[in-house]
């Protein structure tokens, strides 16, 4: 293997002056609409492709279902949890099946109107939450129904299982694939400290550099460039090509997001200040810059055009904030006062969650016009 080499640039954090809340013509350009569960159920969402399809579960009264949103229709895509949607509509999602042993969950492709199990032979526990636009999952599992541990690694891919070569268990995470066949994610032995950040091309995987710290690495996204980023030990990261970059601005963390990077290679998550608050951030050609958001807050993912979405508790509830071109925009709720989002999509669809007047929890969708045309999705 490559030496590992660690990069910390000295470079400035840097405000950039916003609102601390929208003026009324910003307020305008937002609405938002519940994205409503089955009968008798509560609706949750894991993403939004660019063609404005929401991928999501709907759970309560009976078995878990995923569901899919477009146009003002909800389909039930029949049993499940959905973790992803791509730019296709294919929606990936898991699906425990009880009575097949102690620990048996499949991973499921559902596509207009059919439903494909993806899970290697001989598996247990399944854990699949990326697709990429040809349809291709990663995934790692158990070996037997009987344990959880997540001891082997697969990609489905063109239709059939390749297996990756990775070290064995017990807990491999795999959470990144990008249209160019990337995967990446993280190694965490049993006894030891062997704990690795790794990547895979073609099948062929490899450690990424290894940054001090004790802790596991948890890896975030990755974009076309190949550029993976992640967090250890409160350490916001970057890989690229052979070396790993600490990103500036002390102690902090890249969101938890398939969309914590862009194509541009903008990366967003959190910081710590001089008062120990959190504060959103993004980090954009190796420079901090912090969103002049009140804390405590947290940028949680952003699209190839720039816009950031993240959630700002200054009030004591989480709420859900878009910065676009230097301003804040507030997201709103469903009458209630919490809101967080999940995912956006580059056409100013937002989706996440809300609080209704009642308290209640609701799966949300906000629009959130651009300042210059576009197609509407």
């Amino acid at each position: 293997m490559p030496q590992s080499r660690l990069l910390v640039p000295l470079l400035l954090a840097v405000a950039l002056p916003l609102s601390a809340a929208p003026t009324a013509h910003a307020a305008d350009r937002v609405s938002v609409t519940e994205l409503p569960a089955l009968p008798g159920q509560t609706a949750s969402v894991a993403g939004v492709n660019d063609f404005g399809q929401v991928a999501g579960s709907s759970s309560g009264n009976g078995p878990q279902h995923a569901v899919l949103w477009h146009r003002g229709k909800t389909t039930d895509l029949g049993r499940g949890n959905a973790t992803a949607i791509n730019r296709r509509g294919q929606v990936l999602g898991l699906e425990y099946l009880s009575g097949s042993g102690t620990y048996v969950q499949h991973p499921r492709i559902w596509h207009n109107g059919t439903t494909t199990d993806i899970a290697p032979s001989g598996s247990g526990w399944v854990s699949a939450t990326a697709i990429n636009s040809a349809g291709a999952v990663p995934m790692t599992y158990s070996t037997s129904p009987y344990g959880y541990h997540q001891e082997a690694a697969s990609l489905w891919k063109d239709g059939r299982q390749q297996g990756l070569q990775l070290a064995g268990g017990p807990h491999l995470t795999i959470s990144v694939i990008n249209d160019a066949g990337l995967v990446a994610g993280s190694h965490l032995p049993m006894f030891g400290t062997d704990s690795h950040a790794f990547r895979c091309r073609e099948a062929s995987c490899g450690r990424l550099p290894s940054v001090p710290g004790t802790g596991r690495y948890a890896v975030s996204a990755a974009n076309e460039s190949g550029v993976v980023v992640g967090t250890r030990d409160n350490q916001p990261l970057r890989w690229e090509g052979e070396g790993v970059t600490v990103l500036p601005g002390g102690v902090g963390g890249v969101a938890a997001n398939p969309q914590a990077i862009n194509e541009r290679g903008d990366i967003v998550g959190w910081t710590q200040d001089a008062t120990g608050t959190k504060r959103a951030t993004v980090w954009r050609g190796g420079r901090q810059v912090v969103l002049d958001v009140p804390g405590p807050a947290e940028a949680l993912a952003i699209s190839d055009s720039g816009d950031i979405v993240g959630w700002s508790s200054a009030s004591g509830q989480r709420q859900a904030f878009l910065w676009r071109h230097g301003r804040v925009v507030e997201l709103g709720t469903l009458g209630g006062a919490y809101s967080v989002p999940v995912a956006l999509n580059n056409f100013g669809t937002v989706v996440g969650h809300t609080t209704a007047a009642d308290g209640s929890y609701r799966a949300a969708k906000w629009r959130v016009l651009p300042t210059w045309p576009t197609t509407t999705r």
